[in-house]
């Protein structure tokens, strides 16, 4: 008979409690977890949007700097080319100089180089014989009257000794042949000194303009001073070539996002950059909350998990040390009337019980006379030896309660539960048949045992009275002072009575 099942059943019920409780806090902590870093991801994909987009707004507002100030230097290159080739015996720098028309916001110098490349006059004072027939901004517009309005890359100034950019125009003479050429010597740091706003590019924004052709006409990065001249840097050239992304710089290692914007009519880009790090100053403290905010959520939870799943366990402890108080016999461990009972009533309500369900009824014979001798405390020492035999007796083949007193009940559930109600009997007789020690002299107990097996029809009450009579038969049958356990079987003739010696 499987007694011990319902104790399976409550183990794997406390156990399934006990596994639930972190199961679902490994599941909110996992949704909790999840949705703070899908927020600070969705966040952070919205601020490097919004960086982007305000590094475009700061390129093209470079990019309109820039236009503006190669108009301005253009509108002065164009009004001395008219003023020279309309009178060039007659012009006079100074003069347009003098009338304001030449500002120091735009031009650092202006020069009239003539046709050999000798510098004719100058808004600087000159001295001697200056060349610059190897310049490549007078070489290009001596060898093209198509050129235009011509951007050098930045050179040292020989009048100036300042880095300057050339703006050059090519004058004519009246037939169209080279007449020369008109510099405006600009200081490239005006390009970005004249725009740079802290405000808006931080600590550690990036403006550059570029020449498409590999040299760079000015830099500037945070409260650094702009940078003129030098080749052009490998990340500013890529990211000409793609108008958005994050570059970290060579110069100083600052991560920035960078966005470009062309100026295909004189072959320049314009490079703004916002700092990264600066950009998601806020992210990082939000994100401090958030995680701060998590992990504190998370410890509570474990802290709770764990509190539950001791109460669930101190719940159980408790629930089951009821239930064996309920259910046991305090004195010999045993089941107590009313559990045992309930499993025969089981049993006995089982399909194809007929025939499957046994039980053993034992009386001892002789146990108020022990405790009538001896006194109770020795009684229960008593029962409790004999309670000991009778599980070793009956084993795993069925169950044993303690009706009350000194009368026991066994029940067994099998196939052929005649044959083992038999076996078990002569196993339980034979068990109790052994002297006892009491106060150091062998005593022997005498016991009585009917058997009997649920029949048709019949109910588990009607059962125990079978057994019980049965065990009468058999206490009736050992009367006469004799030392014997008897057994007997319920609507069956006396089998067999085992006699010890007297």
């Amino acid at each position: 008979m499987q007694s011990n099942q319902p104790g399976i059943d409550r183990e794997k019920a406390r156990l399934r409690a006990l596994v639930l409780v972190p199961a679902l806090t490994l599941l909110v902590l996992c949704v909790l977890w999840v949705t703070i870093l899908v927020r600070l991801q969705i966040e952070k994909e919205s601020v490097v949007r919004d960086t982007q987009d305000a590094a475009r707004t700061i390129a093209h507002s470079l990019q309109t700097h820039t236009l503006k100030t190669i108009h301005d230097v253009d509108v002065i290159a164009l009004l001395m080319k008219f003023g020279y080739e309309t009178s060039p015996l007659t012009f006079d720098l100074t003069r347009y100089q003098s009338y304001g028309l030449i500002t120091a916001d735009t031009a650092l110098q202006v020069t009239i180089v003539g046709p050999n490349g000798h510098v004719l006059s100058s808004t600087l004072p000159v001295k001697g014989i200056v060349d610059l027939s190897d310049r490549e901004h007078f070489r290009v517009h001596r060898a093209s009257d198509s050129v235009g309005l011509f951007i050098s890359k930045p050179v040292i100034g020989r009048v100036s000794k300042q880095w300057s950019v050339q703006a050059t125009r090519r004058l004519n003479n009246p037939d169209g042949s080279f007449a020369g050429v008109v510099v405006i010597s600009e200081d490239p740091a005006y390009l970005t000194d004249g725009f740079y706003n802290s405000a808006a590019l931080g600590k550690h924004g990036l403006i550059a303009v570029v020449s498409n052709k590999g040299f760079t006409l000015s830099r500037r990065a945070g409260e650094s001073r702009s940078v003129t001249g030098g080749p052009q840097l490998e990340s500013y050239q890529d990211i000409a070539r793609a108008p958005n992304g994050t570059i970290v710089d060579p110069v100083d290692g600052i991560e920035r996002i960078v966005a470009s914007s062309t100026i295909d009519r004189y072959g320049i880009v314009v490079i703004a950059g916002l700092s990264l790090d600066e950009a998601l100053d806020d992210y990082y403290r939000m994100r401090r909350v958030y995680v701060t905010m998590a992990a504190v959520i998370s410890v509570m939870l474990i802290g709770f998990a764990i509190w539950i799943m001791a109460l669930v366990s101190t719940l159980h402890r408790r629930k089951d040390l009821l239930r064996r108080l309920s259910e046991t016999d305090r004195l010999t461990g045993l089941y107590n009337r009313g559990r045992i009972k309930d499993l025969l009533q089981d049993a006995a309500a089982g399909q194809h019980a007929c025939g499957r369900v046994a039980a053993i009824f034992v009386d001892l014979d002789n146990f108020k006379q022990l405790n009538d001798t001896y006194g109770h405390q020795c009684g229960d020492e008593v029962l409790t030896v004999l309670a000991e035999r009778l599980r070793a007796a009956v084993g795993e083949r069925g169950v044993i309660g303690r009706l009350g007193g000194d009368e026991f009940l066994v029940v067994l559930e099998c196939d052929d539960a005649l044959f083992a109600a038999k076996r078990t009997a002569d196993a339980i007789a034979h068990a109790l048949a052994a002297d006892i020690s009491v106060r150091g002299k062998p005593y022997v107990m005498r016991a009585s045992l009917g058997v009997a097996v649920l029949a048709a029809g019949e109910t588990a009450d009607d059962l125990v009275r079978k057994a019980d009579h049965a065990m009468y038969e058999a206490k009736q049958g050992g009367r006469g002072g004799r030392t014997t356990t008897w057994h007997a079987f319920g609507d069956q003739t006396l089998l067999a009575a085992e006699e010890d010696a007297a």
